[in-house]
């Protein structure tokens, strides 16, 4: 009996429990999954690079035999091997949760995903915007704005990460993340969503999650959200300050190495706060912080890292 023949390919796309994975050739087949990987509760996720063979199905031609190793996983959306994540925040319209933004910040840092962060509908409130990328590239952070007449442009994020990695959207509904995917794909790709009058805050138009050829590498879209539990996803109270690298700047100079700097005496970072650190970043830290603090004791089951 021959050896039987093995492919290895990218997960772009799925429905219905069949994959379509881009091969290495360029050509895109569908599979379907070995029953081993239900047993294993591993679901195969978009992103994910696989090991095929073929499966003697004409309707279905591939099976995937094997799931390489991720170096990256996001569980909401299930997404996989995620380099960048853009993170869009309208200025206004509907109004920023920046709560929400820091809260992604400490995901990024904990999966080691770098993030671009970028404020959209900046004519709205240009003033405004220039406040908040000041605050956040202060941070630390790459901080893009995005118009009407000025919209962020693959130049512009190649001038922050190079070419050959794979791109994805994370924020809430109705900032423009699926216009700005749109834009930067030179296509109507993605369903453009609109903002509820009565609600005012955007309806949810991406509904999966597909990757795209984008340069040499790849960029995809994601389905938007208003809340992010930190708790839910096993963040503990000390790594909350991984999304503020400004107080972890300031926290050297800090005379205990356990300071959690909210009530600490001779604490450095409440003594720059206002000054070096942002207040508002610096207050929504303290919430994070304290809230995941009173609940440390209950940890247990809890899940991996995720948006």
């Amino acid at each position: 009996m021959g050896e039987v023949m093995s492919i290895k390919g990218k997960i772009t796309k799925g429905l219905g429990g069949i994959y379509g994975v881009k091969l290495e050739t360029g050509e895109v087949v569908n599979a379907s999954c070995r029953g081993v990987f239900r047993k294993a509760k591993i679901t195969p996720t978009i992103g994910d690079d696989v090991i095929l063979s073929p499966s003697g199905d004409p309707d279905v031609e591939y099976v995937v035999d094997k799931i390489l190793p991720r170096k990256s996983y996001l569980i909401r959306p299930a997404v996989a091997n995620v380099d960048v994540l853009i993170l869009c925040f309208a200025v206004k319209d509907p109004e920023p949760d920046l709560k929400l933004l820091d809260k992604m910040l400490i995901i990024c840092a904990l999966i080691k995903v770098k993030p671009i962060i970028v404020f959209t509908k900046c004519d709205l409130d240009m003033s405004e915007a220039e406040r908040l990328k000041a605050i956040y590239s202060d941070a630390g952070f790459d901080c893009l704005l995005s118009s009407k007449d000025d919209a962020v442009t693959p130049d512009k994020l190649f001038s922050i990460v190079s070419k050959d990695l794979c791109f994805g959207f994370a924020g809430p509904s109705g900032v423009g993340k699926s216009t700005m995917c749109n834009n930067l794909l030179e296509g109507d790709v993605m369903k453009v969503g609109v903002i509820s009058d009565r609600l005012k805050r955007g309806k949810h138009t991406t509904r999966h999650v597909e990757l795209f050829d984008f340069f040499d590498g790849y960029i995809m879209d994601t389905p938007g959200f208003t809340s992010l539990s930190l708790f839910e996803l096993g963040v503990e109270y000390k790594q909350v300050i991984l999304g503020y690298p400004e107080i972890i700047r300031v926290s050297e100079e800090c005379r205990f190495d356990d300071c959690r700097h909210i009530s600490e005496r001779d604490c450095a970072v409440i003594a720059t706060v206002g000054d070096r650190i942002s207040k508002e970043r610096y207050d929504r830290y303290v919430e994070l912080e304290e809230d995941l603090y009173s609940k440390r004791n209950d940890y247990n089951g809890r899940r991996k890292f995720a948006l």
